[in-house]
């Protein structure tokens, strides 16, 4: 079977949301197909969702390009996620609201950071961002911090992030 192969490039010029366009892709993914993203960029945050639904990860740098290539997979529970990519345990707690539209890199990270560590273990913080918040959610998976993201219409994004111990930041 063909791999699907993305160029992030073209999909950047064209103003496509990069990120509601690579997880319909994922989700189009037929069983036991391959995908690779051609990129000048480490996608830090798809490598780890792509890791939590069980595919297996090799990337190469030719040049300035990375080339990411997801193949099909034993599952690896890891980071607080479950085969399909959603947290193995729900993202419930008493919440915390923090609205980061409208903020320029990186004090949208850095609030939510602060909050993370202000909150008790058990709490969830619920963010609203102006976009997918790449290198966090790339920290979360690092930290092994439970997370679910909500694309909106307007492509914004909300995530919900369950504090299940201290940060290490």
């Amino acid at each position: 079977m063909e791999p699907v192969v993305v160029e992030v490039k073209s999909l950047l010029k064209s103003g496509v949301s990069l990120f509601g366009h690579m997880m319909k892709t994922v989700d189009a993914l037929k069983p036991g197909q391959s995908l690779i993203v051609k990129s000048t960029f480490n996608p830090r945050p798809l490598i780890g969702h792509m890791k939590r639904k069980g595919y297996q990860v090799t990337q190469e740098r030719i040049g300035k390009q990375y080339v990411t290539t997801f193949r099909p997979g034993e599952p690896a529970v890891k980071g607080g996620a479950a085969q399909d990519g959603r947290p193995d345990r729900p993202i419930e707690g008493p919440e915390h609201y923090l609205d980061n539209r409208g903020l320029l890199p990186p004090e949208p990270m850095q609030r939510t950071l602060a909050l993370l560590q202000e909150v008790p273990e058990g709490h969830v913080v619920v963010i609203h961002n102006d976009r997918v918040p790449v290198f966090l959610l790339g920290q979360l998976d690092d930290e092994q911090i439970p997370y679910e993201i909500i694309p909106q219409a307007d492509e914004s994004a909300m995530v919900r992030i369950l504090k299940t111990h201290d940060l290490s930041v």
